[in-house]
């Protein structure tokens, strides 16, 4: 298995060499080593690696939903790969790491540019929608490590934000693949306010006109079950709030 593992060029597998590279020790890292000839080739800095990711997720021009029964219209096992190479990565270098550098610098403006886009703004590139879904599944992902790092309020800073987004979505009629990508994201980030979160949710379950895939129900289902426990303690070390502009039909 880990020969097939450290052989492969897959991009996950790229990503857990590169991981690999920084981690190991001793008897293991000189096997490595010479298993790789890791002396004919540099070290490849992470936050690059995960840069070059995100942009081929942006630029891949044959991306499209994934129809799927189950969980509605979904990402591509491609894209899947790219989002666990990525969320792989991050883990590595850290809540903290991850937010000022990915989530704050990459992921937000995307979506940023998105919304302009939508409300007319000049000068704006399009984005497809399947890229904001990515990026919001990806965002989803990645503030799991934050409530795993202990940083429960950050978590909810960027929960609140995608939690406005789902409550304008009807409203300015957001695609439902992107609808679809924000709840999974919400139910992710869920532990950091169940409560509100499930309060979003369900309005947000009754009001659409689609038929809500199995998967988001039983999604729903387990942020309402979060509600009756305790909520964390919130971390002195939590970082600020993002500045995303959320889509709101009184602007």
């Amino acid at each position: 298995m880990w020969h097939d593992i450290f052989i492969s060029q897959s991009v996950i597998n790229k990503a857990m060499q590169l991981v690999a590279r920084q981690r190991a020790k001793g008897e293991v890292r000189n096997c490595l080593r010479a298993f790789l000839n890791w002396e004919k080739n540099a070290p490849v800095d992470v936050g690059f690696m995960v840069s070059k990711l995100l942009l081929t997720i942006q630029l891949c021009p044959k991306t499209e939903f994934q129809s799927s029964e189950t969980f509605g219209e979904d990402l591509s096992d491609n894209t899947w790969e790219y989002i666990f190479a990525i969320d792989l990565l991050c883990c590595h270098q850290k809540w903290i790491w991850t937010h000022d550098n990915i989530i704050s610098k990459e992921l937000w403006p995307v979506m940023d540019k998105w919304i302009k886009y939508r409300k007319g703004h000049a000068n704006i590139a399009y984005t497809p929608d399947i890229i904001i879904a990515s990026i919001l599944r990806l965002i989803g992902r990645l503030g799991q490590l934050g409530l795993k790092e202990g940083f429960p309020s950050a978590v909810k800073n960027i929960s609140s934000v995608i939690g406005m987004f789902i409550q304008h979505a009807q409203d300015e009629d957001i695609p439902w693949g992107i609808q679809l990508a924000a709840v999974y994201a919400l139910c992710d980030l869920s532990p950091s306010n169940p409560a509100e979160i499930s309060k979003i949710l369900e309005a947000w379950r009754q009001e659409t006109a689609h038929s809500v895939p199995s998967a988001v129900l039983s999604c729903l289902e387990e942020v309402s079950s979060l509600c009756a426990e305790e909520p964390g303690r919130v971390n002195s070390g939590d970082v600020s709030p993002p500045t995303l502009s959320v889509p709101s039909s009184s602007r």
